[in-house]
């Protein structure tokens, strides 16, 4: 067998064995598959089938696969939480709620969500380097058939940890100039592009960790639902903001109008009284 397609086999039997969270004893799962001991077939016993070593937590493969499936499911849990609820929930209520009170719920919200998803993350760079691959010793990380999730994971996690910045950038311009400007725009669209990612990966998590079908469909529904409400309170909102700014340029537009009205009005009134007072004064004076 070539070393990559061991290193394949190891990364399917590794996330079969994390997906299952079932084992027992070193040298007991897959009936000698993973062996105790080194012999000369492989990593397995003498008198056994080649295995791939001691088990986990041996020396074989290195890890404590008790230790790194609970790991693995808090992360999931956790990631979950934060990109498929907490985030969209605060940039629903931001766009739903009333003044200040948008302001303040939005950001407690998010950054509640950004704490969360900095835990998710941290636990699956404590797995990425944690769990060793025979054959190459590469990881998670360096191995091509696993390494999309922590890249985008990776990737979501740098600009969601842009987004308090961005956010307050805008929120102090906003206040100053009462209008959008390139921060404003920035924020937004970091924040949509980054969770919508965050929560395309945790399918592909899930997917890569062997969850059953019925899992990754709730899932998939639930994220799905979710983003889709998101994204119509964000529509509602902007075409909601696009009239409001067009009925207040029309009121502006209707009061300026009508003080034009008014002083031409009032102008006219007075040259009419001048003109009367002249007319009154010319006639007096003929008749004295």
């Amino acid at each position: 067998m070539s070393s990559s397609s061991k290193v394949a086999a190891v990364v399917c039997l590794v996330f079969a064995a994390l997906a299952s969270g079932q084992y027992g004893p070193p040298g007991s799962y897959g009936g000698g598959g993973f062996g105790s001991g080194s012999g000369d077939r492989g990593f397995g016993n003498d008198d056994r089938p080649p295995g791939f070593g001691s088990g986990f937590g041996g020396t074989g493969i290195g890890f404590d696969i008790t230790a790194a499936t609970h790991y693995r499911t808090v992360h999931g849990i956790l990631a979950g939480l934060s990109l498929v609820l907490l985030f969209p929930i605060g940039a629903i209520l931001m766009r739903i709620l009333p003044g200040r009170l948008a302001l303040w719920t939005h950001a407690l919200f998010q950054l509640l969500a950004l704490a969360v998803f900095i835990a998710a993350a941290g636990l699956g760079i404590y797995l990425t380097q944690a769990v060793h691959l025979p054959f190459n010793g590469g990881s998670l990380l360096t191995n091509s058939a696993t390494s999309y999730h922590p890249i985008i994971g990776l990737v979501t996690l740098v600009a969601l940890l842009v987004q308090p910045v961005l956010g307050l950038v805008h929120h102090r311009v906003f206040v100053r100039v009462r209008q959008r400007q390139v921060w404003s725009y920035f924020h937004i669209f970091n924040g949509r592009v980054a969770v919508t990612l965050g929560i395309v990966n945790g399918g592909l998590g899930m997917n890569l960790a062997g969850a059953s079908a019925d899992r990754l469909r709730v899932y998939i529904i639930v994220a799905a639902v979710v983003w889709s409400v998101w994204m119509v309170v964000a529509l509602w909102a902007e075409v909601r903001r696009a009239r409001g700014g067009r009925l207040t340029e029309s009121a502006l537009e209707g009061t300026r109008r009508y003080y034009a009205k008014t002083n031409r009005q009032r102008r006219r009134g007075s040259r009419r009284r001048s003109s009367r007072g002249v007319s009154s004064g010319s006639r007096r004076s003929v008749y004295r």
